[in-house]
Order: structure tokens, then C-alpha cells, then sequence
């Protein structure tokens, strides 16, 4: 973009050109860790190794603010959020900080709805049976596959 005679593009203010700059995220640096952390926590409560005392003060107290003032933004700003997600866990993390957060009736908005189908996607890449799943996710993946199209799964691999 910057090579060869092409200017950067801008905003030209008397002679000066001003860039655009990403909007700063309303979620703190260590938002990723925060996610994976409530992700491992709710995939496998008893071998996560993480402690549940740590889980309401630092995953999900923090963003009660944002889902009180803002939940379709907040939803917004977590599918963005997990977008480029590798590991799954920060999605499906996403996905229940969503669930436990955001009130019932935004539940059903295109971003908590890929949220949702996101953490059903990370659970159906790893084979699990589908009682592994939630109600939620279960009735959810019925709604959009229908009967008797999950996977059989085996033994998932450890958290």
C-alpha cells in the first residue's frame, strides 16, 4: 500500500492527512485469557484446573455493566472478539459469558446466535457425543440440523 507512488489514503485537513484508527475494544488485554479461561471452566468443570472461586470475578463480574447498558453491542464486540479464535476455547467461553450475562430475549440475535453455533461447532470438532452438549446448544443445533444428524463422538481429548 505504502510502496511505489500511491499516498497513503486519509483525510486531507489542510494539507495534513489524518488517519482512521481501529476504535479502541471496550474488553481489557487479557481478554482472550479471561474467555479461555470460562471456556475451560464450562467444557470440563472438574479437570479444567482452573479454580471456580476465580471464575464470577474475573470472567464475568467485570462485563455485567456492558450486558446491563449495551448487550447487543456487547454481543457484537465478542463475535468480532472470536473471529480469528484457533484454540475454541475462547469462544465457547464467549458463548457462556453470553449465556450467563445477557438477558433471554437478546439471546436470539444473529451475534449471540453465532456465538452460540460457534461453541456448538468447537464441541462438534472435538467428537463429542452429543449429551456433552448444553440444552441451549442441543436445542439449537436441532432447530438448524434437525434429528439424528450429529456425529457419534468418542472420548474427547483432555482439556
Amino acid at each position: 500500500m505504502f510502496g511505489g507512488n500511491a499516498a497513503p489514503q486519509g483525510r486531507d485537513i489542510g494539507g495534513m492527512s489524518w488517519f482512521s484508527r481501529k476504535p479502541r475494544s471496550r474488553f481489557p488485554s487479557d481478554m482472550a485469557q479471561r474467555l479461555e479461561m470460562l471456556g475451560r471452566f464450562e467444557f470440563d468443570v472438574h479437570n479444567s484446573g482452573v479454580d471456580s472461586a476465580d471464575i464470577f470475578p474475573y470472567c464475568l463480574e467485570p462485563f455485567w455493566p456492558i450486558a446491563q447498558e449495551d448487550p447487543i453491542g456487547l454481543l457484537a464486540d465478542l463475535r468480532e472478539f472470536v473471529k480469528d479464535d484457533d484454540s475454541g476455547f475462547v469462544t465457547y467461553g464467549a458463548s457462556r459469558l453470553a449465556r450467563e450475562l445477557v438477558d433471554k430475549e437478546h439471546l436470539s440475535t444473529p451475534d449471540a446466535l453465532a456465538l452460540l453455533d460457534g461453541a456448538i461447532e468447537f464441541k462438534r470438532m472435538r467428537n463429542l457425543p452429543s449429551a456433552m452438549l448444553t440444552g441451549h446448544e442441543w436445542s439449537r443445533w436441532l432447530d438448524v440440523h434437525g434429528q439424528g444428524t450429529w456425529p457419534h463422538g468418542r472420548t474427547h481429548p483432555p482439556v
